[in-house]
């Protein structure tokens, strides 16, 4: 498992071009959503009622927004723009896989040329695959948001809420992050050009290997996650502001140190 890990570290070294473009994707969109925070969010806040003010102020701000937001559509521009940001994420994704992926694959070729290349020859085919893994993504909240739904309004308690929800929350998710990983392995045969079913039965064959790869990188990723929020809370400033910044790059090594080490998986069992 390790040597998996140790491997895909190396070829994440390789690749300067993809982190470097993934690093100014995260930032940009960083800060398209700052920027969007600081246009609605703020001005809100500052209508807020002073926090010595009467409690009777807090209760009229409140009834004032949920009146503005209901019966008016000031938030309609909102929403539309929240709408276009998804729908651009969801456009750019396939492109930015595609290039990762080909890049990862194809080491022989110069790294600029084989991201771009990547990019144009397997757009479309990852577009399929990207659709086809947000549905699947999604398919089981038919199931799961009339339980949630039930669990919360008869919950008499927040604790008992808590353990109605939480099982199923945490079940979303471990379903979302395997439905992930396999479409992450139908990537990496299409971008080696094999097929589909060879892929899946890879990532069926290497599922345990697969899954502890993953496990270990997300546990180091979230503890890196928890010293920087530490570090915010401790020790605020310039220097602090530098550090975040630097932890976006940290972040976007982290994501392809993963998928790395997995196509490390994918193409070791591949050549058996």
């Amino acid at each position: 498992m390790f040597s998996y890990i140790k491997s895909g570290f190396r070829s994440t070294l390789n690749q300067p071009f993809s982190v470097l473009v993934l690093f100014l994707y995260r930032f940009g969109w960083g800060v398209a959503l700052y920027k969007l925070a600081q246009s609605y969010i703020l001005p809100i806040l500052h209508r807020y009622p002073n926090v010595e003010g009467l409690e009777a102020q807090s209760h009229l701000f409140l009834a004032e927004a949920q009146f503005v937001l209901l019966k008016t559509d000031v938030s309609h521009s909102v929403l539309w723009l929240l709408a276009g940001l998804l729908v651009a994420r969801m456009l750019l994704t396939p492109l930015l896989n595609a290039g990762l992926l080909y890049s990862l694959s194809n080491p022989h070729y110069n790294a600029g040329y084989r991201f771009v290349r990547g990019i144009k020859e397997l757009w479309k085919s990852y577009a399929l695959l990207y659709a086809g893994q947000t549905l699947l993504t999604l398919l089981p909240l038919w199931w799961i948001l009339p339980r949630m739904k039930t669990a919360f309004l008869s919950a008499r308690t927040y604790p008992e809420m808590a353990s109605e929800l939480l099982p199923l929350l945490a079940l979303l998710l471990g379903y979302s992050f395997v439905v992930r990983l396999l479409f992450l392995y139908l990537q990496l045969g299409r971008a080696s050009s094999r097929s589909m079913g060879r892929s899946l039965g890879i990532a069926l064959q290497s599922l345990p290997m697969m899954l502890g790869v993953a496990v270990l990188l997300l546990l180091a990723a979230s503890l890196c996650s928890l010293a920087v929020l530490g570090s915010t809370i401790a020790w605020a400033g310039f220097w602090m502001l530098v550090l975040y910044q630097a932890y976006r790059f940290i972040q976007t090594l982290f994501s392809v140190w993963g998928i790395a080490s997995q196509q490390e998986i994918y193409r070791t069992r591949a050549e058996r």
